[in-house]
């Protein structure tokens, strides 16, 4: 079957603050279908995006060309069509962008262009307020269109051959590429930083959408023409993909479990839309399972509009979204501060882990995507007759007692808790979900290694509307070991600063006492406030993604992060300086260190900043 070639990231905006990432993944793959038909001078190429993080709601941008630069120098564009993409939405998930046909050869370098002529970025303070941002380059003049190019590794160019995999993820770095310059006005000065490499990871969610166009029932084998994004024109090659018998699907409004669902999907008239959710196997044979499906109305294509974001208040029936993302038809899609939904007694509600939903399940805290008619005057999506999904939440917060488990809340789906009204959430007024001492119902969960005043992620479901106490039903539970966690550092120096990285026994010691730097734990929303300090970075012992910009120039990517450190000493020995840091990896509070598996480092000389300003 046609492999899946999904990845991570890093990033496509912010900073200074967090990263957002922006992945671009490919690979180059054919099955006996398509052997047949694909021409012996090409390969194929899969193209997958992704991005993410808490200080952009939404960085909607034209990703307008997407080019492969072979050694003989011709080049290749690997875009069909030129797309409009808020990678905000991509925080969590990588989506499947298309399967192409790449003539075969050594590709040594990308550009990519980008189009911020129309952009929709929109930034929050650690307060939760939200801003629509404009963009601007180093001069401080209105972004526009932007080529970004990168010089891939000669170790490790891509290789496109015909019926063999190629791969290829393009990241585009937002903690590095972005800077939040100030909220009133709101402006955010962009110079993108984009690294690529071969590699390809399986710790990652994936996303394929499309249009049915085969079920094989024998074979748990569902085939679609791809339609990624709210994209619904344009070839972009087709993908067949796995499910198996614990695969939940959505057809129609309705749930189903394995073989029933897949029946469900079969009864479908062709061209029927479906996304499918799962994870990738990029072993011999890169195949992708899919843990849930969605098909038919259950999917937004044109007969319903769509809002994406949390209930952060519920009074009676309806509903109000902070931070909302609303589709509309052929629209792009529009960042509102503030959205109500009206739901009614026949509303369906989906996606709750019981399959038992109501409108009664609809509460405080909840993340949804609601389908209905939006009401543009009114601000106000109709979903009285339309469905509503719950999805996955995450409350991060300070234990304050242990068992009965109560905690202190910080972020509910990392928007902070001030923006939350939790009147009604209870039987009474008295039983009101209290955020300083929010009820969480740990069933049989292991509580044993929780102490009081340390910080934990709990997903689950807030409990249903009018019913606490309990306030909310856990699913499981994560505590942060901050001896070894994963971590993101963000790091930017003025441009008169000197000596902020040094080279020490092939690691990165770090001076950031002229830097705004930030540390963020990851899964843990506000921990940058917990003043935990980086002063070594090492590299890990696998094979990671580190990139060097020297302003002017074009960017050089490692895998190795020793050839990393020599290409860094040499830039330093000409008197080049750090500038801005990003790096990820596992972080250790024990000896203020982080072991990166990704990191990006731009450089500069104070004479090239004072003639730049």
């Amino acid at each position: 079957m046609t492999p899946f070639t999904p990845d991570i990231l890093k990033t496509i905006g912010l900073m200074i603050g967090l990263s957002s990432p922006l992945l671009l993944s490919g690979c180059g793959s054919s099955n006996s279908t398509e052997s047949s038909s694909t021409e012996p001078d090409n390969g194929s190429l899969e193209l997958a995006i992704t991005d993410a993080e808490e200080d952009f709601l939404s960085y909607q941008i034209e990703l307008e060309a997407i080019t492969l630069n072979r050694t003989d120098g011709t080049e290749v564009s690997i875009l069909p069509l030129s797309s409009e993409i808020d990678f905000v939405q991509y925080q969590e998930l990588s989506e499947l962008f298309a399967v192409l046909s790449v003539p075969k050869g050594v590709y040594t370098s990308i550009t990519l262009s980008l189009d911020y002529t129309d952009a929709d970025i929109v930034i929050q303070n650690e307060a939760g307020v939200s801003y629509q941002a404009a963009a601007v380059n180093a001069l401080g003049e209105a972004l526009a269109q932007v080529e970004v190019e990168l010089t891939l590794n000669d170790n490790n160019p891509i290789r496109i051959t015909p019926f063999k995999t190629a791969q290829l993820t393009l990241d585009l770095d937002l903690a590095a590429s972005n800077t939040i310059e100030s909220f009133e006005p709101a402006t955010v000065t962009v110079e993108p930083f984009m690294l690529g490499t071969t590699q390809l990871t399986e710790d990652r969610e994936h996303r394929v959408r499309g249009l049915v166009q085969d079920v094989d029932i024998e074979d748990q084998e569902i085939s679609l023409n791809i339609r990624p994004m709210r994209i619904k024109k344009g070839e972009f090659g087709e993908f067949t993909f796995d499910v198996n018998d614990d695969t939940l699907y959505e057809v129609n409004g309705v749930e189903y479990l394995g073989s029933e669902g897949l029946s469900a999907i079969g009864a479908l008239e062709n061209d029927s839309p479906l996304v499918a959710f799962g994870t990738a196997n990029t072993g011999t044979e890169q195949t992708f399972l899919a843990s849930q499906v969605h098909a038919g109305s259950s999917v937004p294509w044109s007969d319903s509009d769509l809002i994406k974001g949390v209930i952060t208040k519920r009074v009676g029936n309806i509903l109000t979204i902070n931070g909302a993302v609303l589709e509309i038809d052929d629209r792009k899609a529009d960042f509102h501060q503030t959205i109500e939904v009206s739901i009614g007694e026949n509303s369906t509600v989906t996606g709750h882990r019981l399959g038992d939903a109501d409108i009664n399940s609809l509460s405080v805290g909840q993340k949804i995507i609601a389908f209905g008619e939006f009401n543009e005057e009114t601000a106000n999506l109709d979903a009285t007759n339309g469905n509503i999904r719950m999805k996955l939440n995450k409350i991060v917060g300070e234990v304050e007692q242990v068992n009965p488990l109560q905690i202190d809340l910080s972020h509910i789906n990392k928007r902070p808790i001030d923006i939350f009204d939790f009147t009604g959430t209870g039987i009474s007024t008295d039983d009101d979900a209290n955020p300083a001492s929010y009820e969480v119902n740990t069933g049989n969960l292991d509580v044993n290694s929780i102490d009081v005043n340390e910080w934990i992620q709990v997903r689950g479901y807030p409990s249903a509307f009018s019913s606490a106490p309990l306030d909310f039903d856990a699913l499981s539970i994560v505590n942060p070991d901050f001896s070894s966690h994963a971590a993101k550092l963000h790091s930017q120096w003025d441009k008169e600063s000197t000596g902020g990285v040094l080279i020490e026994n092939d690691t990165l010691a770090l001076n950031t006492n002229d830097a705004r730097s930030k540390l963020h734990l990851v899964g843990v929303p506000g921990s940058s406030k917990l003043e935990f300090t980086v002063e070594v970075i090492s590299g890990s012992q696998e094979p990671g993604l580190y990139g060097i910009l020297v302003r002017g120039n074009s960017i050089q990517v490692h895998n190795d992060f020793s050839e990393f450190i020599n290409t860094l000493n040499a830039e330093l020995e000409n008197g080049l300086e750090a500038r801005h840091l990003t790096a990820a990896g596992n972080y250790s509070d024990t000896d203020h260190s982080l072991s990166a598996t990704y990191l990006t480092l731009m450089l500069d000389t104070p004479a090239l900043e004072t003639e730049t300003d």
